[in-house]
């Protein structure tokens, strides 16, 4: 099993996860930034330095996850069933905190919960999160990768996500880590919604 290092030390690290607002963001504004990309969210900005997914059936659709050549980050699971060598696999535990051990991240619904996880492991300070919206577009998209998504919403999806969020948000205040989430029209308001020009 793979431990995260503390390769980030007091660096600001953004989460990107799959939500419609990044549609309309300069996201080459990331460009010398730590970035963790959430799942299919490699798509918007393959440059990210890590990509984090704790959904097996997603890795198995092909059309979803990047090739070889698509993405040259750190990629890194909780689904231990993946056997593919690009793949690092982290243990998983419940979200009642965000864990302390880099040989586990905490997560349950949302993959962004482990890869918020994942970025205290790494030492970031503060944490900015583009796309974490838990509503689709006006126009009823609900993803920022326009990839073709092979199932259908769980009516309890967003819902059970800000749960899990509220769950966790006052370990990483005893943490001494701050969250943001750069989107002032987001329907999770677990952490100040600014907006993204503000979070650079």
């Amino acid at each position: 099993m793979w431990v995260a290092e503390k390769i980030w030390p007091g660096e600001t690290a953004f989460i990107l996860a799959a939500g419609p607002s990044t549609s309309s963001l300069d996201l080459s504004r990331l460009a010398g930034r730590k970035v963790i990309a959430v799942k299919s969210a490699w798509k918007v900005y393959p440059s990210a330095d890590v990509l984090f997914f704790a959904d097996g059936r997603w890795w198995r659709e092909k059309g979803l996850r990047p090739g070889t050549e698509d993405f040259s980050g750190l990629i890194v699971t909780t689904a231990l069933e993946v056997g593919d060598p690009r793949v690092e696999k982290i243990k998983k535990t419940a979200p009642t905190r965000f864990s302390g051990n880099p040989a586990e991240v905490a997560l349950a619904r949302s993959s962004t919960t482990g890869a918020i996880n994942l970025a205290i492991h790494f030492g970031a300070k503060k944490i900015v999160l583009l796309g974490v919206d838990a509503k689709p577009a006006a126009d009823g998209t609900r993803h920022n990768h326009k990839l073709k998504w092979p199932w259908p919403l769980r009516p309890s999806c967003w819902k059970d996500q800000a749960m899990e969020f509220e769950g966790v948000a006052p370990s990483a205040v005893a943490m001494g880590v701050e969250i943001v989430n750069a989107n002032p029209d987001s329907a999770i308001t677990t952490w100040p919604r600014l907006p993204f020009e503000d979070c650079l």
